[in-house]
């Protein structure tokens, strides 16, 4: 679609402070401190806010005022320049607008079913009743293999719209995806978790059917990312996490994004309560052919990891970083990282959810993970993530970045 001069008006003024932004010295230097973390350098560890509820945050520069269709353009725009104002962290608005490939599936055979309850807050938090549609050995000949395709004209729109909107501001590129793939998780969304989890123990031999069955769906869908040219070597960001490396792309990347050019994702936090044998018997050992060819490989999530590291070093043998939860013992995760592993601190986002933003648990956690750290060595960064809530209130995470950051200070100076 062409811009109306009132939508590109509307967006150039948008794209000017952005752009702006994004030529500040101190850009150049949070990507350096993102490459220093995941090239496992000692550096202060970045601290990043993502997944916010944004429907919470009731101001009008958030408010779009151009046509439906720019939403992805404008919406973008406005909460990055909010952000930045507010809670910025360590955020990086980069000096180049980056236009992911638009890509679509065919599915896998089946769609999911489920009785929703979504919150009012703007996350992607919802509750979710799925119906189980997986529950017999026969149901599994229902799944199919995907069938990707690279919408070209959709990016090259996209483009055409960005290009008009930073003209003379900033670059624009086309860029491909990380693969992320974390097989239980799309699982649980076709079983339900109570029917999952129950027949681990009651029918392994379906479920490891099933996980077999989802492996080969990951590694067709990795396939033709490969095939068609879809993937990203050097993204900005890694799921919430800093992405920078100087690992990536391979020594020989030539122009074409390879699997050894990239990072590979997966996580299972399904299976955050089952013991570490059986994570590594259902999961880590069907999620690791998914990523092998990956130059470096992210795992984990939601689930606590602490005492499953040793069984993650035996399978993912390009593992860079691993996510440590609230619920995991930080210091028992650093002890088992050591040296070798970046240690992705997810700090809880409860403490942003009250009406009134009480320090003292931010503080105290964030230095419990600091203290491990220095203790064992081991290079650490901070993600606030999944936030359900902030109670209406932004300061919340205003208030909590300069916790986390006075805390820090006191630490690296």
């Amino acid at each position: 679609m062409s811009l109306s001069e009132h939508d590109l008006a509307a967006l150039r003024s948008l794209a000017g402070p952005y752009a702006e932004l994004a030529h500040l010295d101190v850009q150049r230097e949070r990507i350096e401190r993102y490459r220093k973390t995941n090239d496992i350098e000692s550096v202060r560890p970045p601290v990043l806010i993502d997944e916010v509820p944004w429907g919470e945050i009731r101001d009008e520069s958030l408010t779009n005022r151009c046509a439906k269709e720019l939403a992805w353009l404008e919406g973008g725009l406005r909460r990055s320049l909010y952000q930045w104002a507010h809670f910025q962290a360590d955020m990086v608005i980069p000096p180049v607008f980056q236009i992911r490939k638009h890509i679509r599936s065919s599915g896998i055979g089946l769609d999911v079913r489920d009785r929703r309850i979504d919150g009012a807050t703007g996350s992607h938090i919802a509750a979710h009743e799925y119906t189980d549609q997986l529950a017999a050995e026969a149901d599994l000949e229902k799944l199919a293999l995907p069938v990707i395709t690279y919408d070209q004209d959709g990016t090259e729109r996209a483009r055409e719209q960005a290009e008009a909107v930073f003209a003379g501001l900033l670059p624009v590129e086309i860029v491909g995806h990380v693969f992320h793939f974390s097989m239980w998780d799309e699982i649980a969304r076709y079983r339900g978790v109570a029917n999952l989890l129950l027949d681990l123990a009651a029918r392994p031999g379906l479920m490891h059917r099933t996980a077999a069955r989802f492996r080969d769906i990951g590694l067709a869908t990795f396939r033709q990312l490969v095939e068609k040219d879809l993937l990203h070597a050097t993204p900005l960001l890694l799921h919430c996490t800093p992405a920078c490396t100087r690992n990536l792309p391979a020594p020989d990347f030539a122009g074409t994004v390879r699997p050894q050019d990239t990072w590979g994702r997966c996580a299972a936090q399904i299976l955050g309560s089952v013991s570490p044998d059986m994570h590594d018997e259902f999961d880590f050992s069907y999620a690791a052919p998914l990523v092998s060819a990956c130059g470096l490989v992210y795992y984990g999530c939601c689930e606590p990891l602490d005492r499953k590291i040793a069984l993650l070093r035996k399978r993912f043998r390009n593992l860079r970083k691993i996510s440590i939860t609230p619920w995991a013992d930080v210091d028992r995760a650093a002890q088992n990282i050591g040296r070798d592993f970046v240690l992705a601190a997810k700090p809880n986002p409860a403490f942003v959810s009250s009406r009134t933003f009480d320090p003292k648990p931010v503080e105290e956690e964030i230095e419990r993970c600091l203290v491990a750290c220095r203790r064992h060595g081991t290079v650490c960064e901070f993600v606030l993530k999944d936030i359900s809530t902030i109670a209406n209130d932004p300061r919340n995470l205003t208030q909590w970045a300069a916790t986390a950051s006075r805390v820090i200070d006191r630490f690296y100076g």
